[in-house]
């Protein structure tokens, strides 16, 4: 059984799974409610497939609301219903990265943010940097990004003893470890002289590189896997000598947390001063949202974006909708199960 066909079966077993479990079993209202928005989520997703690209986002976009619905039945004591979006589209007359979303009021996005404990926005977001935030489209960009991609955190399960700090390095008396990781970033690698300046317009884009280091000196730590694409080695001091390999994973699952399949981390970049972006559940949601208000209040500028023979994000736009079919329900499962579900990673041949 493929990971998209285990999603949806688990989806429809949630239907029942989840009322014994959950706020479900004390109140009527909230179950019957949870039937029917997972039942319209699943028929909307099932409208999105057989409609295009320039239809599909208003089907992405709706039915994800009522999976929220269903969530915020299932988890959110006290009051659970919404009636609005809780979002702005701002300058939808802007090219596609410029398009940005706020924060409106209280509602669906609030309600669904708290349910699923995705830090909440307070600002206007661009298109481009949510978009450059999620993992599945940070290396599939459209034309006009200038914003920090998410990028692969490869996390080392073992402690180092300490940095490689060249043979001058003092050796400390006491043994220090260390718990290392290497990130893998789309560019070109930076010359010697210019790491530095490299590493300090880097680090702070990252929430989850907080308080690391390189893993030992410019020359060491970085290298070069292809043209355009290159590694750089990165630790903290680990919080005590000896962790097992649990404690390993759940310091890194602060930082870059496991997603989708298994040992899949991803940094991803702060969309705004000194918070942690929303979840990646959310940034769809922001996403899919900014979409569906163009296809449905700017519907010409929505299809010349897609005409594959005169727009050079076409294809991309097309990618991000194809993908969102089948991210949308695992991220959905998720916030239903209130838990993470990692998927063993599809072979590539």
């Amino acid at each position: 059984m493929d990971g998209t066909t285990l999603v949806r079966v688990a989806l429809r077993h949630r239907r029942t799974s989840l009322l014994d479990k959950t706020l479900l079993k004390d109140s009527a209202s909230r179950r019957h409610t949870f039937a029917a928005a997972l039942q319209q989520f699943e028929e909307q997703l099932h409208a999105a497939r057989v409609v295009s690209a320039a239809t599909r986002p208003i089907n992405l976009y709706y039915g994800l609301v009522q999976a929220g619905l269903a969530m915020a039945a299932a988890h959110v004591p006290g009051t659970w219903t919404f009636n609005k979006h809780g979002l702005k589209a701002l300058n939808m007359e802007s090219a596609i990265p410029d398009v940005s979303v706020r924060p409106d009021g209280s509602g669906a996005f609030q309600a669904v943010s708290d349910a699923t404990g995705s830090p909440r926005t307070e600002n206007a977001i661009s298109i481009g940097s949510l978009w450059n935030s999620i993992p599945e489209l940070a290396e599939v960009p459209i034309t006009g990004l200038t914003t920090a991609p998410a990028v692969t955190l490869i996390a080392d399960s073992r402690p180092v003893v300490q940095p490689r700090m060249g043979r001058a390095a003092p050796r400390p008396a006491k043994a220090v470890e260390y718990l290392s990781a290497t990130v893998c970033v789309n560019n070109d690698l930076p010359e010697p002289q210019d790491r530095k300046a490299w590493l300090e317009d880097f680090l702070p884009k990252y929430p989850g590189l907080n308080g690391g280091q390189l893993l030992g000196s410019a020359a060491d730590s970085f290298r070069q896997i292809r043209p355009g694409r290159f590694t750089v080695e990165f630790c903290w001091p680990a919080p005590r000598n000896g962790m097992e390999a649990a404690e390993i994973d759940s310091f890194f699952d602060a930082r870059a947390p496991q997603y989708r399949f298994v040992a899949d981390r991803y940094l991803r970049p702060t969309l705004e001063p000194g918070k942690t972006p929303p979840t990646p559940l959310m940034s769809w949601w922001l996403l899919l949202y900014t979409f569906s208000m163009l296809a449905r209040y700017q519907p010409r500028k929505w299809s010349e974006a897609l005409d594959v023979d005169r727009s050079r994000s076409a294809a991309a736009l097309e990618y991000a909708l194809d993908v969102a079919l089948e991210v949308v329900p695992h991220l959905v499962l998720e916030g239903l199960d209130q838990d993470l579900l990692l998927l063993a990673k599809p072979i590539a041949f």
